[in-house]
């Protein structure tokens, strides 16, 4: 999960040093991909009951709204 959410930024920051917008986008879509795989991965990890439930919520909560604000970008390029 830690490296799901360090890739989120790193694939944006990364894609913004791109000379194209085709770069640029590729690079927030694997960040978007990533966006998914955090919310996905706490799903599981409150299945197993390593997070509760409200916490799986909240992830999920964000993840909607940073997928939402990723896709944004993307359109706006």
């Amino acid at each position: 999960m830690n490296r799901a959410v360090n890739s989120i930024c790193l694939n944006i920051a990364e894609g913004s040093a791109k000379s194209s917008k085709k770069a640029f986008d590729y690079h927030l879509e694997i960040a978007l991909g990533s966006t998914v795989e955090v919310v996905a991965a706490s799903r599981l990890a409150a299945e197993q009951a390593y997070i509760a439930d409200h916490e799986h919520k909240a992830l999920y909560d964000e993840g909607q709204k940073l997928a939402k604000s990723i896709n944004a970008f993307r359109n706006a390029l």
